[in-house]
């Protein structure tokens, strides 16, 4: 790769738009999610995709259930984006996250959570 091309490339990756959110991964099976926050949306479901792909697990947290069911059980949804400001923190945009994360949980029945 020549130095300017790589200087391209980083320069435009730091320039990108951060989108994070709420997501859950729910077994289709017994209807249990795993919810959780993300400040990189597009990470974490490339992270999902390749333990699928894979036959990984794509959280400690479902490892039982992926033992049981297989890895097909088990489906990826984002539930909300929210773009990060360019004057917020890494920080600041955590907990707003966590904020979001808090509000979607409430919406859920506990029994129905990982």
């Amino acid at each position: 790769m020549k130095p300017q091309n790589r200087k391209d490339l980083l320069a435009a990756y730091k320039q990108r738009k951060q989108i994070g959110g709420i997501y859950a991964v729910t077994n289709t099976k017994t209807g249990k999610s795993l919810v959780l926050a993300s400040a990189d949306l597009r990470g974490i479901r490339k992270r999902y995709e390749f333990a699928e792909m894979t036959g990984g697990c794509f959280h400690p947290k479902l490892q039982r259930d992926a033992e049981i069911y297989g890895n097909g059980a088990f489906t990826f949804t984002v539930l909300e984006e929210l773009e990060k400001k360019e004057t917020q923190t890494d920080r600041e945009f955590m907990n707003d996250l966590e904020t979001l994360l808090s509000m979607r949980l409430e919406q859920y029945d506990p029994a129905r959570l990982y």
